[in-house]
């Protein structure tokens, strides 16, 4: 037997070491758990819609299309599908892009918009659904049907830049929150003037992409949202020790051999991307990255080793829950999805500044 196994160790040694083992197997039990809640809500979203499917024939469609209509395939692979992926993508990005914002500010009330990233988005879009004005002019090889989408992830990526530049490449945390705040008061306002410039029909399309909604997602734009979705998860995970740390200590974290800047550019450069790719497809979807991190890390704890993947699933039931309401509340119509959001996250939100506020008086 090893000379270091625990049972060799002194008792309080061994305890703690047999503690931390079921930890560890409980924080792992949780994200298998959201994991598969997540999946199980995936497939009730496909279920409900309009028309009439059970799960019997939706499973079917999904796992052997040849036993069903030639109907049911179609109303769930190229109707339903795209939504509720990209409702699972949306909420995967915005809640792992809220965990690394409050992680890298250290502020518990941080979220992705915190950089601009959504009214620059919204200001994008606008452009291009009100006056035809595009940066992807110079780009003819982009399909007409992500001319928007594109447009508003390049002014999403324009606020990030900006705030970066300005800040001196992240130096300060203080420069960074308060120049996305001054971006995002710009944004809005050249937002509002947008829609005031609009005509009716101009304003309402504008206004409908500004509400956030499920109805645009297509294959195409699950596609790209998705890859750069999952390509920015395994750079995040190889990181998860740097981000614990600075969790933990701040900008001591460089003792450890934390690159803190050089983590900071990183993190909030993917950040950007993974809110700005979402955002531009679906619109502008309020809450899901304040709630999503706040709700992993009561669950599994600081160790972002485990918190990523439950940010993760977090956000993936949270926005799948709020893609099956959507569908359910008004029976017969499909609400806006950032609208459902929004009134979900706002009750959590308002207990999250409540006891933010009781620990500051204490």
């Amino acid at each position: 037997m090893s000379a270091y196994s625990p049972s060799n160790l002194p008792v309080t040694e061994a305890g703690t070491s047999r503690h931390y083992d079921r930890s560890v197997v409980l924080r792992i039990g949780i994200v298998v758990a959201l994991f598969m809640i997540a999946a199980f809500i995936c497939i009730l979203d496909i279920v409900v819609g309009s028309g009439t499917l059970t799960l019997t024939q939706v499973l079917h469609a999904l796992f052997a299309p040849n036993t069903v209509d030639a109907s049911t395939p179609f109303i769930v692979w190229d109707l339903r599908m795209p939504m509720t992926m990209m409702a699972l993508i949306t909420g995967v990005s915005l809640s792992l892009s809220g965990l690394l914002m409050q992680t890298i500010l250290d502020n518990p009330l941080a979220e992705p918009f915190t950089l601009g990233v959504s009214s620059a988005a919204g200001f994008g879009a606008a452009l291009a659904l009100g006056f035809s004005v595009s940066l992807t002019s110079i780009m003819p090889f982009i399909p007409l049907e992500l001319v928007t989408a594109v447009n508003a992830f390049l002014f999403a990526l324009l606020a990030a830049g900006l705030v970066l530049l300005l800040s001196k490449g992240g130096k300060s945390v203080q420069s960074i929150t308060l120049l996305g705040i001054a971006l995002h008061f710009v944004f809005s306002s050249l937002l509002s003037l947008i829609q005031y410039m609009a005509s009716v029909d101009q304003l309402q399309s504008i206004v409908f992409w500004l509400m956030g909604s499920l109805l645009r997602a297509t294959w195409l734009k699950v596609a790209i949202a998705g890859c750069l979705s999952l390509a920015m998860i395994p750079i995040v995970l190889f990181h998860a020790w740097s981000l614990t740390a600075l969790r933990s200590f701040g900008e001591q974290a460089v003792v450890f051999g934390v690159p803190v800047r050089r983590l900071r550019i990183v993190m909030l450069v993917i950040s950007a991307l993974l809110a700005g790719s979402v955002t531009a497809v679906v619109g502008i979807v309020g809450f899901i990255g304040l709630v999503g991190p706040h709700v992993a890390r009561m669950l599994t704890g600081e160790d972002h080793r485990f918190t990523i993947a439950a940010t993760i699933a977090v956000g993936a039931v949270f926005a799948t829950v709020a893609s099956l309401a959507t569908k359910v509340i008004i029976p017969g119509a499909v609400l806006p999805f950032g609208m459902v959001t929004a009134l979900a996250g706002l009750p959590f939100f308002i207990v999250l500044v409540m006891r933010h506020t009781k620990g500051d008086v204490m």
